[in-house]
């Protein structure tokens, strides 16, 4: 019979050494787990031929359970990253892509995304706690909240304004009387050279672009939830109807277009149709 020995110390005998290689092959190096990439024996079993008692029994079930106990697994994980910092392990690499592109298509609008899907390869199976693929998505999503909400100026009706549409000087306020006005004022006016950038407040859909009587050159974008914003005297006009933006976009340039007395934007917030103090917001 062969004697088997593990690491110098004796664990049984058998009487075919193949029929034993072929049971290691199957039972621990080919073994089937969620997520089990490899196995290897940390130790081979060294074997030599030894005359014995025919009594002698076979023991190729204790030298399988004290290989098993001898072996470096290795699990593969899929990390999904937010600016570099692990948010969520899926089991492959179709759940992680799921779970990047259900967040991409979700918040793509509100801020440029730094997600990414990486190999991730451990010995400890038990140190990587694993998510389905809505606890993966739910678990990224109230980070990114948590920083959009950091980063907003305000937030009406659950619409994050995320951008001053432009720096300078407040000239008007609302509600104001003016002589070259025919009511009170419906917006705020912030002063700067023409030409300046205007940036859009939060993501939307630009819902008019063009002269506009008294407002000039004139560019609206709906919000949703009843939020919109304009943005008067353009003296150029860059987003087109329909086009979607997000905050931080440039729509147009500041200018004196319309009943104007020198460059500026004429800046508004509208509720439900109805204009509110922009100051309640920004500008404060």
């Amino acid at each position: 019979m062969y004697k088997v020995s593990i690491e110098g110390e004796n664990v049984g005998y058998i009487k075919n050494k193949q029929e034993l290689e072929d049971k290691i092959n199957t039972q621990i190096l080919q073994s089937k787990e969620e997520n089990l990439v490899s196995v290897n024996l940390k130790t081979n079993p060294t074997y030599e031929l030894k005359l014995v008692s025919k009594d002698e029994p076979t023991s190729e079930e204790e030298i399988l359970i004290a290989l098993k106990e001898k072996t470096l697994k290795t699990y593969k994980f899929y990390s999904v990253t937010l600016a570099d910092v692990n948010q969520a392990y899926v089991d492959t690499i179709e759940e992680a892509e799921e779970v990047v592109n259900k967040i991409k298509e979700e918040y793509n609008q509100d801020l440029e995304l730094d997600l990414k899907i990486i190999e991730q390869y451990t010995e400890n199976k038990e140190e990587v706690k694993n998510t389905s693929i809505e606890v993966a998505k739910q678990n990224i999503e109230n980070v990114i909240e948590k920083k959009l909400d950091d980063e907003s100026i305000a937030v009406i009706n659950s619409i994050r304004l995320s951008v001053l549409p432009i720096n300078g000087t407040i000239t008007s306020r609302y509600g104001a009387v003016s002589r070259i006005r025919v009511s009170t004022h419906t917006g705020l006016d912030i002063a700067n050279v023409t030409g300046t950038n205007i940036k859009v407040v939060a993501k939307g859909t630009v819902s008019f672009a063009q002269k506009s009587g008294s407002y000039g050159n004139l560019v609206k974008v709906n919000h949703g939830n009843g939020v919109e914003t304009w943005y008067a005297h353009c003296s150029k006009i860059y987003a087109k109807v329909g086009q979607e933006v997000k905050a931080g976009d440039i729509i147009a340039a500041v200018g004196s277009t319309g009943n104007s007395t020198g460059p500026h934007l004429h800046f508004e917030i509208r509720i439900n149709g109805k204009t509110v103090n922009p100051q309640n917001y920004m500008y404060k």
